[in-house]
């Protein structure tokens, strides 16, 4: 067990629901059932759909993204994701949902983060457009009509990553191992791993892997500095909304992005790279200042 003098008071706090149940059999039970919970849902949500319409899998691009229906269902997955962390933590800790949200200002943390973020991310577009042109993709009137439902079940898609990976893992490895290797970096490393996907990116993949773990880790470190998820969630949204509803790459899930790059993901310039991260530092560094308890 760690010493509560190990952390500061917000991270204290944050963690200390995890204290009363830290055995790491636990754990890895919980992220076994995890995946056994998403995949089921996922298989069940498919069957259903495809009952229902046989042709609906192959004509819509369900679980695919190249259409508005087709990125949807992709992200309601996620559905099964969010309820099985929540039931885990019921079923194996004996404590809700909210203990895995954190306590303090959550929702002005959530809209502050995605704010900034979604502020700076325009301005690195704009900069971006003046050495390349976007391309158009989705029509407003199409983009507006599905907007409610993208809204919704991104909540969903990134509250059950944040729930799993910056809520539930660094809560219970944080009470039971002091060590910041621990804690900190194995709950980001399997976050970034979750987004392996050869088949999309190819030569890149280790590369997107590497991009991702580094933004988990600014995340994982403003939510040990305020004691909850309101920040890495906001700031999650915010970004997930640009890629999958604004601005996306061609065949990354882009049947609802208003444009995309005129290029594939697997070959974004450098300069696309270089402007993502001072965008990533600059907005981790602001939050830092305007968000510390």
């Amino acid at each position: 067990m760690t010493r509560a003098s190990t952390y500061n008071e917000p991270f204290e706090s944050f963690v200390a629901p995890a204290r009363s149940k830290p055995q790491i059999w636990r754990v890895v039970v919980a992220v076994l059932a995890w995946f056994a919970i998403g995949f089921g849902f996922a298989v069940a949500l498919a069957a259903i759909l495809a009952y229902r319409d046989p042709d609906m899998v192959a004509s819509t691009g369900l679980f695919v993204g190249t259409t508005p229906l087709g990125v949807v269902s992709f992200l309601s997955v996620f559905v099964g994701a969010f309820l099985g962390i929540w039931l885990i933590t019921l079923v194996l800790h004996r404590r809700g949902l909210r203990s895995l949200i954190g306590r303090g200002p959550v929702l002005r943390n959530f809209i502050v983060a995605a704010g900034l973020f979604a502020m700076l991310q325009a301005i690195n577009v704009g900069l971006w457009h003046l050495s390349y042109d976007s391309v158009p993709n989705v029509a407003l009137d199409t983009f507006l009509a599905w907007l409610p439902i993208l809204i919704a079940v991104l909540v969903i898609q990134t509250g059950a990553e944040e729930l799993l990976c910056r809520g539930y893992l660094m809560q219970q490895l944080a009470a039971r191992f002091a060590s910041r290797w621990v804690w900190m970096v194995i709950p980001q490393v399997f976050f970034a791993l979750l987004h392996f996907n050869p088949a999309t990116y190819g030569p890149i993949t280790w590369v997107i892997i590497g991009f991702i773990f580094i933004l988990a880790m600014l995340w994982a470190d403003l939510t040990r500095i305020t004691g909850n998820l309101g920040a890495a969630w906001g700031w999650h949204f915010a970004n997930n909304f640009i890629v999958f509803g604004v601005f996306g790459s061609p065949g990354d899930v882009d049947g609802l992005a208003l444009r995309v790059t005129p290029y594939d993901v697997t070959d974004t310039p450098m300069l696309a790279y270089v402007g993502a991260v001072a965008t990533m530092v600059l907005t981790w560094v602001i939050l830092r200042r305007l968000l510390r308890p």
